[in-house]
């Protein structure tokens, strides 16, 4: 458990940062230690968490762009079952492995047109896409950041916005993702001894975090979470083939 200890404070501390990456970080160490649906039950809980704080660390909520978000987030509800069945009856490697390559090609079109100064075009039902795709992840894998971060970053927002944007979004997906989980395989799928002493270093990590997302510029933000994109869909396909 030290290893999902550092992996919940460095997860934290790199979504405060960035808007996004809690579960690439924690997730790996707690498929280690805990069965699938314990491991993702537990990441949805503190990503809970850690969206509040982030949502609501200034007052009320005022960066939210709720009219790029609600169309997704409406896409997201099917997609939610579809991940649970996903996490009962399908390889998750075979899952992992399509959806790295996908977020990869991704983020490299984006980090193209971002280089390149223009702004790229969204394809009809993109949104629809996105939102369908992250909740089929959030139930299955748990790592449902990147065709959100992707859908939004390709709206030129603010840093603050984007943050809070995706901040509402993961909290939204982790409070339906959990409940509909528990309400599947019962309360069995808590593991209240696993995620409430990690819950004091996510904290800590996004304390720290939001002090690292003030000193970023927009240029080295942005670019910054295309990378982190990209890792995730690395990280993802490396799994996928060595699970």
């Amino acid at each position: 458990m030290v290893l999902a200890a550092l992996a919940a404070f460095a997860g934290a501390f790199v979504q405060s940062a960035t808007g996004f990456g809690f579960a690439l970080v924690l997730s790996p160490a707690l498929f280690a230690v805990l069965e699938p649906v314990e491991a993702v039950t537990a990441l949805l809980a503190l990503g809970l968490a850690l969206n509040l704080l982030m949502m609501f660390e200034h007052g009320l909520p005022e960066h939210v762009e709720w009219r790029c978000l609600v169309p997704v987030l409406a896409a997201a509800v099917p997609g939610l079952a579809l991940g649970v069945l996903a996490l009962t009856e399908l390889s998750k490697e075979t899952l992992q492995v399509a959806v790295g390559a996908a977020v990869i090609l991704a983020a490299a079109w984006q980090l193209r047109h971002r280089r390149r100064r223009t702004r790229p075009r969204l394809v009809p039902g993109a949104g629809l896409a996105a939102g369908l795709s992250s909740g089929a992840l959030t139930t299955s894998i748990s790592v449902s950041g990147p065709p959100i971060v992707l859908w939004l970053e390709a709206h030129d927002l603010s840093p603050a916005d984007f943050r809070a944007t995706l901040a509402a979004s993961f909290l939204a997906l982790n409070l339906a993702g959990g409940l509909l989980l528990l309400g599947a395989e019962g309360s069995s799928a808590f593991e209240a001894a696993t995620v409430l002493p990690l819950l004091a270093l996510v904290l800590l990590g996004h304390a720290l975090g939001g002090v690292a997302f003030r000193r970023l510029d927009r240029e080295r933000f942005f670019t910054v979470v295309l990378v982190l994109v990209a890792v995730t869909g690395l990280a993802s396909i490396a799994a996928g083939l060595t699970g």
